[in-house]
C-alpha cells in the first residue's frame, strides 16, 4: 500500500515504495501504474518530484514511461541489470531461491576469478600480500557472521587480483547488496576451521599459478554454500559451466 512520504529524499521516497511493490509482484509485467495526478495525491508529492522517481525506475528497468501511454511495468527480468540484486535481497525471506541463485553466481565466478588471479599473480605482489592479512585476520575472528563478512572481503581481494574490471565492479555491486543480510547468508558458511584452510590453500594455489588448482580449490569451498542453499528453495538441477581458458 503506498503511503505519503517526508519530504527530505521525496522522490528517492517515492522510487523506494514504488521499486518495493513492482518487485513484490503488485505491479506485475505489462500493467500500468497509477495516473501521475493519481499517483502524486495519494502519495503527497508534487509532480516534478513524482516524475523524477518515475525516471530512476525508468532507469533500473522497471517501467517505461511513454506520452500517451502513461507508465507501464517492464519484466525487469529482462530489462534490469544487476543494480536489482540488492533491491531483491529484502524479498529474500519469501524467495529463498533468490539466495540460492546468489550463492550459485558466487560460485561461478568465485572459481574464475581464482583462476585469473593464479595466472596473473606474478604481477601482484600487493595483492598477495592482502590475501596474506585477511587470511591472518581470520585465524583471529571467532563469530561466524565476522567470518563470513572476511571471507567475503577475501575474494573481493582476489578479484581485484584478477585485473578484470568488470567482474571487480560486480562482485562490489553484490557486495553492497548482500551487507544487510550478512546474518542470513552466514548460516549456509562453512564452519570456521574450514574457512581458514581454505584461505591458506587458495593463497599457495595462486602464489604458485595454479590457474587450475586454484579454480578447483574455490569450486569446491563454494559449491557446498550453493549445493545447501539449493536443498533449501526445493533444489534444481546444478549447472557445471565450463571454465574460462588459461589466462595468458
Amino acid at each position: 500500500m503506498l503511503k505519503p512520504v517526508e519530504k527530505q529524499r521525496v522522490a528517492e521516497e517515492v522510487a523506494e515504495q514504488l521499486r518495493g511493490l513492482i518487485l513484490g509482484g503488485q505491479y506485475p509485467p505489462g500493467s500500468k501504474l497509477p495516473p501521475e495526478r493519481e499517483l502524486s495525491k495519494r502519495l503527497r508529492v508534487n509532480r516534478a518530484s513524482l516524475r523524477e522517481a518515475l525516471k530512476k525506475l525508468e532507469h533500473l528497468g522497471l517501467v517505461r514511461i511513454r506520452q500517451g501511454d502513461g507508465t507501464r511495468v517492464q519484466n525487469f527480468m529482462e530489462t534490469g541489470g544487476i543494480e536489482l540484486v540488492q533491491h531483491l535481497l529484502p524479498l529474500a525471506g519469501g524467495k529463498p531461491e533468490l539466495i540460492r541463485d546468489l550463492l550459485e553466481f558466487r560460485r561461478i565466478f568465485g572459481r574464475e576469478i581464482a583462476r585469473l588471479a593464479a595466472g596473473r599473480s606474478q604481477k601482484d605482489g600487493d595483492g598477495l600480500g592482502k590475501l596474506r592479512v585477511l587470511a591472518d585476520r581470520a585465524d583471529t575472528v571467532t563469530g561466524a557472521l565476522e567470518l563470513f563478512d572476511l571471507d567475503f572481503d577475501f575474494y573481493v581481494a582476489i578479484a581485484q587480483m584478477s585485473g578484470n574490471q568488470v567482474m571487480l565492479l560486480l562482485i562490489n555491486t553484490v557486495r553492497d547488496g548482500v551487507r544487510g543480510f550478512m546474518p542470513l547468508l552466514a548460516n549456509l558458511a562453512a564452519p570456521g576451521d574450514t574457512v581458514r584452510k581454505h584461505h591458506r590453500d587458495l593463497i599457495t594455489a595462486i602464489e604458485g599459478g595454479d590457474v587450475n588448482g586454484a579454480g578447483k580449490i574455490a569450486d569446491d569451498y563454494l559449491r557446498m554454500g550453493a549445493e545447501l542453499a539449493s536443498r533449501m528453495s526445493g533444489g534444481k538441477p546444478e549447472l557445471q559451466p565450463l571454465p574460462l581458458h588459461a589466462p595468458d
